[in-house]
């Protein structure tokens, strides 16, 4: 495999972390960015808020580091915040949480455009019981609903990472044939199309495999880390 990777973008949950399920970053992938930023330009793509995501950049390294947040939504450049629908889904977040019980996550406040809604049993049911609901409320058009393995994402259904990452490219003048983007899940499957490499991480899922060019060996934030230490290597010129 020959590439030449002019970013490098990263999923966070499940990824950067020391497993899928887990919160807890994986040391050794964080080790593996603070080695690696000199050399190359190194993102998040999350669908955790974009105040979380500009946080967790300024803790391991990667202060100005470009963002794209809440699961393709929004993107931050520098100082520049670009939100990719006009479209909420708050408000039929807010609607679903009183006709199913759902729960909403506690970044729910911070969030602008996805909605983040917590998991309690079988997340797919969940996923499903909603997408029941929002064709009894005739917005099923309007609205994708995922799960991430952390909380069940109700967003814009125009916004979504492929879409974002291809906008980012734009944003900072970036092919995207140039781009390596590594997740785990099933939101990142899209993703791994419209980047020259899409990564999924030893552990990631069934979908993210098969959408995959690359899968690493180690899981989540090791496979990171295997990964960083191939560029590093120049393995991927070969």
């Amino acid at each position: 495999m020959s590439m030449d990777i002019n970013l490098l973008l990263l999923d966070v949950d499940g990824t950067l972390t020391v497993d899928r399920g887990e919160l807890a970053l994986e040391p050794e992938a964080i080790k593996a960015i603070q080695r690696a930023r000199g050399r190359i330009r190194i993102g998040l793509v999350t669908g955790n808020a974009l105040i979380v995501a500009e946080a967790l950049t300024k803790y391991i390294g990667l202060s100005g580091a470009p963002i794209i947040a809440e699961n393709g939504c929004v993107i931050k450049v520098g100082s520049s915040t670009v939100m990719l629908s006009t479209l909420s889904a708050r408000s039929i977040a807010e609607e679903l949480i009183k006709r199913l019980g759902l729960r909403p996550t506690y970044q729910y406040p911070c969030r602008y455009l996805d909605m983040t809604l917590d998991v309690n049993g079988d997340d797919y049911n969940v996923v499903n019981r909603i997408k029941e609901e929002l064709i009894k409320m005739g917005v099923e058009e309007s609205y994708a609903v995922e799960t991430s393995g952390y909380a069940v994402h109700l967003r814009p259904i125009e916004c979504s990472k492929a879409a974002a990452i291809r906008r980012l490219c734009e944003l900072i003048n970036v092919d995207c044939s140039t781009v390596a983007f590594i997740g785990d899940s099933d939101i990142d499957a899209e993703a791994f199309k419209v980047v020259g490499l899409g990564v999924a991480v030893g552990n990631a899922t069934r979908r993210a495999k098969e959408y995959a060019k690359l899968i690493t060996r180690n899981p989540s934030g090791r496979g990171v880390a295997e990964f960083i230490e191939l560029i590093m290597n120049g393995a991927l010129m070969r």
